[in-house]
């Protein structure tokens, strides 16, 4: 048993290997974005303010951010050390979905499962930011494998457990609340020897128990769905727009792509998924038991636990898994627009699981589609993780500093279009890789409201904010503010990125362009730099 044991944990084990590699190469390649600048400020607030996002409405990933604050004082603040927690999170999402996988459908297709999620390109590209998505796609797979044994084998201690790792979820990401309807769906469809009304009483409590806590809070989130004003910053997507963003995400990655591009790279994937979930219905091929050792024939009862999760059982949890999150991020973006592919990743491990499944059934009815199917799915991983970790794709701060910094003379004003981008830029100006001692330790000076300069700034980059124009601002109103802002300025840096958000009539960058000349300019991934010398 020890060595069909040690066997059976040989390949997860090097998959996992394999899966932090990849996320550890090049892993400071890409210039950091503001979200990723943003973790390290949340996470450089003081431990008062830490503790207070726990109990504040509107805040998001609180236990991230505190979890990486120690880090961070022994690692440092540079790019490497501020995603390294993400890589490594990463890399352990493979023992994650491989046991749960595992649980359902059989080593085959958990092996299978295992392999894809080391080498996906969209789990590769969340391995290497600093933010908490990759801890989703470890924690969540986790607590679904929790719930089957909590459901099968009871006791207080595994409820216990359930109930923890559940609630670290939910402070790691809000959205990640999501999982707990999946998990009384699923509480309720295993097998389980309880009788149907303690079951229900069961599965009561423990969502009793797991919702109280955050009932006080729910006002404030009825407050924001309900409310025509408030803005999210998400556009509506309908659910056909949501399926097909996360099938190319989950298929494709975060690289740019052609209509005919990610047909090509979702084929393969929706051959196997509609394989895998037809073939598991009728139960060719596959095993999936609850206990025990895995079977290489229809899955059987292993006489624990009381009973066993059937093929056609264990498809219709991974479909419950995938799918409903997407119905109920849906039902949220009714009434406020919310739905971003990253939000929902930690469903990626159903589809993964039902393309191993699949991709095992056809190999188990004839060897070369299987292979030939594997095969495929490696080649686009493969071609997609190098192309990530070769060319620029986030917003490149890091070459904009270094621009802005070569090309500056005395008196210039830099413009951040939009605002919150100066954050990530600060991070890299004049090399201080690292430099935010505190969250808003900016080495700039801002210009007043009358565009007043004083002693205290010499020395400093003088900055000021685009205004935000998307409200209504006249063209008039923005030509005042920005004339103010400039006066006795030679010169203003435009610093563009994600313009759409602030300012979609570019009223701004227009008053500039006739008040002034582009000298210097530069087009970066997501960024432009643009030196306007104004004419007065």
């Amino acid at each position: 048993m020890l060595t069909y044991r040690r066997r059976d944990a040989w390949l997860p084990l090097s998959f996992t290997w394999l899966a932090f590699a990849l996320r550890v190469y090049h892993l400071g390649y890409q210039s950091l974005w503001r979200d990723e600048v943003d973790t390290l400020r949340f996470a450089l607030r003081d431990l008062p303010a830490l503790l207070t996002a726990f109990r504040k409405s509107g805040e998001n990933g609180p236990l991230f951010f505190l979890a990486l604050k120690p880090w961070l004082a022994m690692a440092g603040q540079t790019e490497f050390a501020l995603r390294f927690p993400s890589a490594l999170a990463g890399a352990l999402s493979v023992p994650a979905i491989y046991v749960i996988a595992h649980r359902l459908v059989g080593r085959g297709a958990a092996l299978v499962a295992a392999l894809l999620t080391a080498t996906a390109p969209y789990l590769v590209w969340y391995g290497q930011e600093a933010k908490m998505y990759a801890l989703l796609v470890a924690i969540v797979p986790v607590s679904l494998w929790l719930t089957v044994r909590a459901a099968q084998k009871g006791g207080w201690w595994r409820w216990a457990f359930l109930y923890g790792l559940t609630s670290l979820g939910c402070y790691t990401h809000v959205l990640a609340a999501l999982v707990i309807p999946v998990q009384v769906v699923w509480l309720l469809l295993i097998p389980s020897g309880a009788r149907p009304t303690r079951r229900l009483a069961t599965v009561g409590c423990y969502l009793a128990l797991l919702v109280m806590p955050y009932l006080p809070m729910l006002w404030w989130q009825a407050w924001l769905w309900l409310s025509p004003t408030f803005q999210t910053g998400h556009a509506f997507v309908p659910l056909p727009g949501i399926v097909l963003a996360l099938a190319i995400a989950f298929t494709r990655g975060v690289l740019p792509t052609t209509r005919a591009m990610w047909l090509a790279t979702l084929m393969p994937a929706a051959l196997a998924l509609v394989a895998g979930v037809a073939l598991g219905v009728f139960g060719w091929g596959v095993s999936a038991p609850v206990h025990g050792t895995p079977t290489t024939g229809p899955s059987r009862p292993t006489g624990t636990g009381g009973g066993h999760i059937s093929a056609r059982r264990a498809v219709a949890l991974l479909l419950i898994w995938l799918a409903l999150p997407v119905v109920a991020i849906y039902g949220v973006s009714l009434g406020m627009p919310i739905f971003t592919d990253r939000y929902l990743i930690w469903i990626m491990p159903a589809f993964l699981a039902l393309v191993g499944l699949g991709t095992v059934t056809l190999a188990r009815l004839w060897r070369p589609v299987g292979l030939a199917m594997l095969g495929a799915f490696l080649a686009l991983n493969v071609a997609a993780v190098a192309a990530q970790a070769s060319r620029p794709i986030k917003s490149d701060f890091r070459a904009a500093a270094a621009f802005v910094m070569q090309h500056r003379q005395p008196g210039d004003v830099l413009m951040f279009q939009i605002p919150h981008i100066r954050y990530a830029f600060t991070y890299y100006l004049e090399g201080r890789t690292g430099a935010m001692a505190t969250p808003d330790a900016l080495p700039l000076a801002e210009v007043d409201a009358s565009g007043a300069r004083d002693a205290a700034q010499a020395g400093r980059l003088l900055f000021f904010d685009g205004p935000y124009t998307n409200a209504g601002m006249s063209s008039e109103s923005v030509a005042g503010q920005m004339a103010r802002k400039t006066q006795g300025a030679p010169a203003v840096w435009l610093i563009a990125s994600e313009v759409p958000l602030w300012d979609t009539r570019h009223i701004a960058e227009d008053w500039l362009a006739v008040h002034g000349s582009a000298t210097d300019h530069a087009e970066l991934a997501r960024v432009t730099v643009t030196r306007y010398r104004l004419e007065r």
